[in-house]
């Protein structure tokens, strides 16, 4: 795939798949670039939305599933 099928693609997933206008775009384009990752990836892997609301969602969070003091206090 050629470089500019590889934007083309990304732009289409940036405004089909998460709705983003041009300023969103740019912001996403940017920051993928930077990293060496294409956007369809960096929202997989990195943004989690509900469309319930930042309370609700702040909620699925499990504070007790990644405890680093009671994991070192088990193994060190």
């Amino acid at each position: 795939m050629t470089r500019l099928d590889q934007t083309l693609e990304d732009l289409e997933y940036c405004i089909e798949t998460l709705g983003m206008d041009d300023d969103q775009i740019e912001e996403v384009m940017d920051i993928t670039g930077g990293l060496g990752i294409r956007p369809e990836y960096f929202s997989d892997e990195f943004i989690f939305l509900t469309g319930r609301g930042m309370d609700e969602d702040g909620q699925l969070h499990d504070p007790d599933y990644l405890n680093i003091a009671v994991f070192n206090g088990m193994y060190f």
